[in-house]
């Protein structure tokens, strides 16, 4: 993926492996040198030459595409759902508090050290399970978006394959091009073909609470 976010980068197939190279040579002394190192050039130029290029707007085909907004609206949902469960957990807290403080004055001092010692010791457990699930929605969201990602590198190596394209840049990385070379449509389009009943699973254990 980190070739994908640099300015330019380069897709291999079968024997062929395209790539940007830049070439230079010492001059001999001889005339004789000078010509096999010039035959030299020639043979490299002509295997790594590139003869069709690309460009693809990568962050704009993944902000477009559906699955992203599928990705947003199902954890939209699990923090909606996880706000309403540890609001809950909240309000039986607080009124656990008000019993507690209640009992100050009507019972030992050692018994109410213990249910204050309790009492801590459930806040504690509250908190480290609502930073759990937090900590779970953002993994699970970045996953999904970096599985989306990693299909639609692969959505893009096989346009490349198909059109024999040797060389793709990156939109951001570009100032001037010819609109017919732009493929984000393509990848966009086939992206959300193959995303269309894909199904994201969030798996978070159920809060313990004591």
């Amino acid at each position: 993926l980190s070739a994908l976010t640099s300015a330019l980068f380069a897709v291999g197939f079968g024997a062929a492996m395209i790539t940007t190279v830049a070439v230079a040579q010492t001059a001999s002394n001889t005339v004789a040198d000078q010509g096999t190192a010039a035959d030299s050039d020639s043979d490299s130029g002509t295997k790594m030459e590139v003869r069709r290029i690309a460009v693809v707007s990568l962050d704009g085909v993944l902000r477009a595409a559906a699955a992203n907004t599928k990705i947003k609206e199902l954890l939209d949902g699990q923090r909606e759902k996880f706000q309403q469960e540890f609001r809950q957990v909240e309000l039986d807290l607080q009124q656990t508090e008000r019993d507690l403080l209640a009992k100050r004055d009507v019972i030992a001092k050692d018994d109410y050290d213990k249910m204050v010692t309790a009492f801590q010791k459930r806040v504690a457990n509250v908190q480290k399970d609502i930073q759990y699930k937090r900590q779970g929605i953002d993994n699970a969201y970045q996953k999904a978006l970096n599985d989306v990602r990693k299909l639609a590198v692969d959505v893009i190596k096989e346009i490349a394959a198909e059109r024999q394209i040797d060389l793709i840049v990156n939109r951001d990385a570009s100032v001037v091009f010819l609109p017919r070379l732009n493929i984000s449509d393509e990848v966009l389009k086939r992206l959300d073909e193959r995303t269309k009943n894909a199904r994201i699973q969030i798996e978070l254990k159920k809060p313990k609470v004591e």
